[in-house]
């Protein structure tokens, strides 16, 4: 009988490091919506980070940092944690469509390179390869060079304006008043954004608008 992910992650300690508070959030709802059995952390700082493994050495079974770490970078900052404490996994999780990036990590000892991108199913699914002692490294060589993000997605202007307010945490009853349209208007085009995004709800398509809009 095949382990769900709900199963094999039950118990997993996850402490995320990212600076970004909308990515940071959304991340640990979704996963908490996702798996209940996940205990999930998120700081914004190498410094909240290495007090935090200091002070609950045994809590964390994988540590992800933010490629783009404000002062260092994550792989500087997951091979000096990584020196401290051994015994936990170290990964990066990037928005960069640097396709070298996923070889550094593994020369760096690292056990993951993941991509902000990715759908929240498919970072689930990579956490429960991480649990199951395997490893786990982006493919951004498919990547296309000058993405613009949005338009790639087809969407129109005024989805646009509609995912850029979404991205900074408005409500459909703010992004309704910002743009001068009725709610149910809102519902509708968001109805549309995640069908051209390939999401489900807002939290996925928060996330991948964090990357696309970047």
């Amino acid at each position: 009988m095949e382990v769900s992910p709900l199963e094999i992650t039950a118990g997993l300690g996850l402490l995320l490091v990212d600076d970004h508070p909308l990515f940071r959030d959304s991340f640990v709802m979704a996963m908490r919506q996702l798996n209940t059995g996940l205990d999930v952390v998120a700081v914004a700082s190498r410094a909240q980070a290495a007090e935090l493994l200091s002070s609950q050495p045994d809590r964390f079974d994988l540590v992800l940092i933010d490629y783009k770490l404000p002062g260092t970078n994550g792989l500087v900052c997951a091979t000096e944690l990584r020196c401290r404490h051994p015994a936990i996994g170290f990964g990066i999780i990037s928005g960069e469509d640097d396709p070298e990036l996923p070889q550094r990590a593994r020369e760096a000892g690292l056990v993951a390179c993941l991509s902000k991108a990715q759908e929240m199913n498919a970072l689930l699914q990579a956490l429960k390869t991480l649990a199951h002692g395997g490893t786990v490294f982006a493919d951004f060589h498919n990547a296309a060079p000058g993405n613009d993000g949005p338009a790639d997605f087809g969407l129109t202007q005024r989805q646009m304006d509609v995912l850029r307010l979404l991205a900074s945490g408005a409500s459909n009853k703010v992004i309704a008043q910002n743009l001068g349209i009725s709610p149910a208007t809102v519902k509708n085009h968001l109805d549309a954004i995640f069908e051209k995004m390939g999401v489900t709800n807002r939290v996925q398509a928060v996330m991948l608008a964090r990357v696309a809009l970047r």
